[in-house]
């Protein structure tokens, strides 16, 4: 009679394909879990879909009320054009000012969210398949010598100078490539994780209003980099002076979440973890 086969990657695929009637299929975002596991990353994101949508509802609030006072200003003379003109002027900066508190409130939900999941999803990584068998990539990461510094995504390890310098979108992505994840990772990543965390080293450092010299240097980012899509600024004197994240890049940010779920989950998928896998020695028949 054919043996049975009782190796983990066997007993792990029987498993996934023959859960039982009425199970249903468990899905690469499912499967992120296995390196999130003291993550609820759906609660936080619908938490986090709730309260843009209730600021953008109140955006489109006072945009309204700002459309209502220029059309109203627009026919009137007199005193009363002069009451609506004050009135669209307060509006205006209750506007400029709201924008900018829902951009901050935005990026305080985005950027910490993709920080941490990244730090715990290495973590993750690192306790399920690696905690024995440890990293035999030939990555020039692998050359540091800490291992808690190797699996820290804030540290990146300047091959040339051997230098570890903490830079957390380059260290995401150097680890990611050294433990064999980045090709799951969806495209423009890199690209959207550099403008978020640009945007947030200066947002919450500055606050609303930038010094003028970091005005400039954002604006230049922004043209040098083409994020023109991803941020908008109000202007004083003709100068850059409140920048904000586009409802485009808001929605772009949110959506790549999901996006990199799914590439957690492709990952974990490829691999087996034959500590969390008990396996019983099956006698010959």
């Amino acid at each position: 009679m054919e043996e049975k086969a009782n190796d983990a990657e066997t007993l792990n695929n029987m498993f996934l394909q023959d859960a039982g009637i009425g199970i249903p299929e468990v899905t690469e975002r499912d499967m992120a879990g296995l390196i999130l596991e003291h993550l609820d990353y759906e609660q936080q994101l619908i938490a986090i879909s709730g309260l843009l949508q209730r600021n953008a509802e109140a955006d489109k609030r006072v945009d309204a009320a700002m459309k209502e006072l220029d059309e109203y200003a627009r026919k009137s003379s007199g005193w009363r054009n002069e009451r609506a003109m004050e009135e669209f002027g307060v509006t205006f900066y209750l506007s400029v000012y709201q924008s900018a508190a829902h951009s901050m409130a935005a990026l305080g939900m985005l950027a910490p969210m993709y920080e941490s999941m990244f730090y715990q999803a290495f973590q993750g990584i690192r306790t399920r398949y690696f905690v024995t068998a440890g990293i035999s990539s030939d990555h020039h990461r692998c050359k540091m010598t800490d291992p808690e510094s190797f699996w820290n995504c804030h540290y990146h390890y300047e091959r040339k100078t051997t230098v570890v310098t903490e830079n957390l979108v380059s260290g995401i992505l150097q680890l990611a490539k050294a433990v064999g994840l980045k090709k799951h990772l969806p495209d423009g990543l890199p690209r959207m994780l550099e403008a978020l965390f640009d945007y947030r080293n200066f947002m919450f450092h500055n606050g609303f209003e930038w010094p003028r010299e970091r005005c400039k240097e954002f604006a230049a980012h922004v043209e040098q980099k083409s994020w023109q899509a991803w941020f908008s600024n109000s202007t004083r004197g003709g100068e850059p002076w409140i920048f904000f994240m586009t409802e485009e890049f808001i929605i772009h940010c949110f959506d790549m979440i999901h996006r990199l779920l799914d590439g957690f989950g492709a990952y974990c998928r490829g691999r087996v973890s034959v500590e969390t896998i008990p396996v019983e020695q099956v006698p010959d028949e």
